[in-house]
């Protein structure tokens, strides 16, 4: 258990059919009456969160302060008694339908959530009627809080496949797991907000996919108000809450801090390395379509038709592979030819974790996929290829680029798991003495050069576009070619 002034302890509660007599049992037997375990309004808030309106349904994630540690201790004896331990501590499930892709959607797909705040007066789930509209605008300000909120659902689209997009209308239905999104009509997510226990107790709970909708406590006025870090307080909630949204359940470190333990932590903003897994399991890194050498994406700051030279350097990060069907395509230009090195290493270090109540053990995320690297001409074939190490240990690969590309990177794996990694790349000049001299040994014109010509220009392949107009393999390609030829090398 961890405790501490900035801290709030965030608890994940499952029922049977008879949730109502376990949870009175637990707070009889932990709580009994005593004053500072949970208060009596923090108790009726809890079994009234707890009586969905729709008890087919995963329960919600419920938030709470952690007071004392009496009270932190009757958290864990309901976890235990209504939920039992979860072994699985990256992602219990993802969204597989949304209001605007429909169904299909499976694990390592992008995402489009979008969401909206419901009016005032709506019926929530677990709650009574919404007041957060007008809670807000009373403890931060009209039109000042909706980007705060924003904001902290960026924090995951800026590190996965997942887009969170406002939709602008709520039709006020009552919340409930059956109340769909629909585009022009609601969110997937539907955010609203009650009193549930006043200053302290319950913070807010969601539920899962494919519900995902949000309730915060109104009655959190000091917690909510304050706004130091620029909110954090309230952008770290609705990123936890949004993580339950997505299907993350609760981790616990001794090690590191993440954003899905079961506390708020404001020593940090948004989601953690081991959130940023599991969100990339469920939905991909943020370049997740990238997986053919039409939809290749560029390489950080490259763009077609503006080629790196020898000198240039960059580094991709963030990225991942996260099944073992998952590839990774980018591409680069450069401005001749050049030699390139790559570097692909795996990204993610070590730390202790578990699920929440449960044992944690040391877990290397450095070495959860092999990786492999793949580089390709402009005629999309693989000239050169590294899988020469193992399980957390970087590959390394040197290969000489003939004309102006486009060029590939293709990373790729073989296990189904997740590996976040880094791929850099640094230019040098090419061995090449000038534009004809497309083939070993270089530093010499020979035939050899010529049969690489005649080679790539049938194949219209960029080393034998040398001439204007580009784009285009003809006589003036060819007469540049014996130009160059006849001058020799240095």
């Amino acid at each position: 258990m961890l405790n501490g002034s900035n801290g709030i302890l965030i608890v994940l509660l499952s029922m049977g059919g008879a949730c109502s007599g376990a949870l009175g049992q637990v707070l009889q037997e932990r709580g009994g009456a005593h004053p500072g375990v949970l208060s009596q309004t923090t108790r009726d808030a809890v079994a009234s969160i707890l009586k969905t309106s729709d008890p087919s349904e995963p329960p919600p994630a419920i938030c709470l302060h952690p007071d004392d540690q009496a009270a932190s201790d009757l958290v864990f004896a309901l976890v235990e008694q209504l939920r039992g331990n979860d072994s699985r501590y990256i992602l219990n499930d993802r969204w597989s339908s949304t209001a605007t892709e429909g169904g299909g959607l499976n694990d390592g797909d992008p995402t489009i959530l979008t969401y909206s705040f419901v009016p005032d007066g709506t019926s929530l789930d677990g709650a009574g009627a919404s007041n957060l509209q007008s809670f807000m605008n009373g403890i931060i300000g009209p039109g000042q809080w909706q980007p705060i909120i924003q904001q902290a659902l960026d924090g995951w689209g800026a590190e996965t496949g997942l887009t969170y997009v406002l939709e602008p209308n709520d039709d006020g239905v009552p919340q409930s797991g059956g109340a769909v999104g629909i585009v022009g009509v609601r969110g997937d997510v539907r955010i609203g907000g009650s009193f549930l226990d006043g200053n302290g107790g319950v913070l807010a709970y969601n539920f899962f996919p494919n519900h995902g909708d949000m309730v915060l406590d109104t009655g959190d006025s000091s917690f909510y108000g304050n706004g130091g870090g620029s909110h954090i307080r309230l952008r770290n909630v609705i990123a936890h809450e949004a993580g339950h949204g997505i299907g993350l359940s609760h981790v616990e470190s001794s090690s590191d801090a993440f954003l899905m333990e079961p506390f708020i932590n404001i020593s940090f903003d948004g989601p953690q390395i081991d959130d940023i897994r599991g969100g990339q399991r469920g939905y991909g890194d943020m370049d997740e379509h990238n997986d053919s050498y039409a939809a290749a994406t560029d390489f950080e700051g490259q763009s077609r038709g503006a080629g790196l030279a020898p000198g240039d350097s960059r580094t991709l990060e963030g990225r991942s592979i996260d099944d073992g069907l998952d590839e990774d395509y980018f591409f680069f230009e450069t401005t001749g030819s050049v030699t390139a090195d790559f570097t692909l290493s795996p990204r993610g270090g070590q730390y202790q974790i578990g699920s929440q109540g449960g044992g944690q053990s040391a877990f290397d995320a450095d070495a959860r996929i092999d990786l492999r690297l793949d580089i390709a001409d402009s005629s999309q074939s693989v000239i050169a290829s590294v899988d020469a190490t193992g399980l957390g240990q970087s590959e390394s690969l040197s290969v000489d680029l003939t004309g102006t590309g486009p060029h590939y990177a293709i990373v790729s794996g073989t296990d189904s798991s997740t590996q976040l990694y880094q791929l850099d790349l640094s230019l040098t000049g090419s061995p090449s003495c000038n534009d004809a001299d497309l083939a070993e040994p270089f530093g010499v014109l020979d035939f050899s050069d010529v049969v690489a010509f005649l080679g790539a220009f049938g194949a219209m392949d960029s080393a034998a576009d040398l001439a204007a107009p580009f784009g285009v393999w003809d006589f003036s390609d060819v007469v540049a070619f014996l130009g160059a030829f006849g001058a020799g090398c240095p």
